[in-house]
């Protein structure tokens, strides 16, 4: 809907002002000047009305799956027919917008196009867009915004740090370690075709429908192999910082989230199949992202915290499955949950825990403590940590400073110093029966 622009008020108020003044003090002269002032900014409202941009916007991003805090270059290109105007478009962080800039005339033959970058600062589906475009008289009296509403969504996935050769060591099968080699595949060894009815969104490869202009979905089935499970802890209660607030958000939850996005990366260039575990369903229908864990970092990007709903039943588990825990404070549900993924037949494999506490004094190296360990404690008064100790996992205990490089030093036995400038290799503690 057209409206003036502050100039165009002000044109307006003082035209009436002089119509009014003309009579008051018998002055016909000052008559046209009152007519111009307030016929300009009508007139001004007439040509915006009269040249409504009737256009299609679409978008090109690089890369086509975002990481969390890295840039994005977006290029819009704008088809249709506009007047030289400026535009405006919605980006997923602060302050919330892109621009302003000037957009060339946009003819039928002539598309126009301009670029920018962004960072997203949340993972998930996001959405890029709408673009707004103001078309301004040339006296900039009245304005024009017209909301395309063309939205162009975009995976952002979980921000991933590399991990050094930690506690997991490399699976070996009949034929001995696994290369890395043999499990890189490039983008043209994976058979596309055009997105159909029903599909499932976590089949969507994204560069490939970058580069095609339109959804396209991979038919290619993931390779058995040797797996890995990483479990998250998704429920509410488990996240002491969201006590009291009404949005689902954490820090904690957020540092859970990159740490076991920088295992999954880390297990599958490894040689493992990664499995996700979360106490309650994951989400629906999750894309599944391109390189190296791509499934499990598709579903971690679209992760929210939840109620404290029935944990889902333990899927099957077969020879020996390395396992990680990623979680805050869980209950004792959460945790005999949690312990009950690591079977009689997995128990020669790594099962890891790592916790993320408030206590900034942390970054200990870790510990364990054998299956056959006494409980001189209550059961009901253990914590998360010695629930998993006692059961002979290795446990880290980790602020939200710390780096996923420096909580996965800690399972490896590492103490860092509060830099994280130096690493010392400690002994691991292990406590027996007396």
């Amino acid at each position: 809907m057209p409206r003036l622009t502050a100039r165009g008020g002000i044109f307006l108020v003082v035209g009436v002002g002089l119509l009014a003044l003309s009579y008051a003090v018998e002055r016909p002269e000052l008559l046209p000047a009152g007519a111009i002032a307030v016929a300009a900014p009508l007139v001004g409202l007439l040509v915006v009305a009269s040249t409504r941009p009737n256009v299609v916007v679409s978008r090109r991003f690089e890369p086509s799956v975002a990481v969390q805090d890295e840039v994005v270059r977006v290029t819009t290109t704008v088809a249709g027919r506009s007047r030289s105007a400026e535009w405006v478009e919605r980006v997923p962080m602060p302050p919330g917008f892109a621009g302003p800039g000037r957009l060339a005339d946009v003819r039928l033959t002539r598309p126009a196009q301009f670029g920018y970058r962004y960072w997203p600062e949340r993972r998930g589906l996001v959405e890029v867009g709408p673009l707004l475009i103001e078309d301004r008289d040339p006296f900039a009296l009245a304005v024009r915004v017209t909301d395309t509403r063309t939205v162009t969504p975009q995976l952002v996935l979980p921000s991933v740090m590399p991990l050094p050769v930690g506690p997991v060591p490399a699976p070996v099968s009949v034929t001995g370690t696994r290369s890395a080699r043999s499990r890189t595949r490039s983008d043209d060894d994976v058979v596309t075709r055009e997105y159909r009815d029903g599909d499932a969104l976590r089949r969507v490869h994204w560069r490939v429908t970058a580069r095609q202009g339109e959804l396209m979905v991979r038919q290619d089935e993931p390779q058995a192999g040797p797996r890995s499970r990483i479990i998250i802890d998704t429920q509410r209660s488990g996240y002491p910082d969201t006590s009291g607030r009404s949005a689902l958000s954490s820090s904690m939850f957020e540092w859970a989230v990159r740490f076991a996005a920088s295992v999954a990366v880390h297990l599958d260039e490894r040689g493992y199949a990664v499995d996700l575990a979360t106490p309650a369903p994951g989400p629906v229908d999750a894309p599944h992202a391109d390189g190296p864990a791509g499934a499990a970092l598709g579903e971690l990007a679209l992760l929210e915290l939840g109620a404290d709903d029935p944990h889902r039943e333990l899927s099957a588990t077969g020879g020996t499955l390395p396992v990680v825990v990623v979680a805050a404070r869980p209950d004792a549900a959460t945790v005999s949950w949690m312990l009950g993924h690591r079977t009689s037949s997995s128990a020669a494999a790594p099962a890891l825990a790592v916790l993320v506490d408030d206590d900034p004094a942390l970054l200990l190296p870790a510990t364990t403590v054998s299956a056959t360990a006494r409980r001189d404690d209550d059961a009901a008064s253990e914590t998360a940590a010695q629930a998993f100790a006692r059961a002979g996992w290795i446990v880290a205990r980790v602020p939200p400073s710390a780096t996923p490089a420096e909580a996965w030093h800690a399972l490896a036995g590492v103490k860092l110093d509060a830099l994280g400038a130096s690493a010392t290799r400690e002994p691991t503690t292990v406590v027996r029966d007396a």
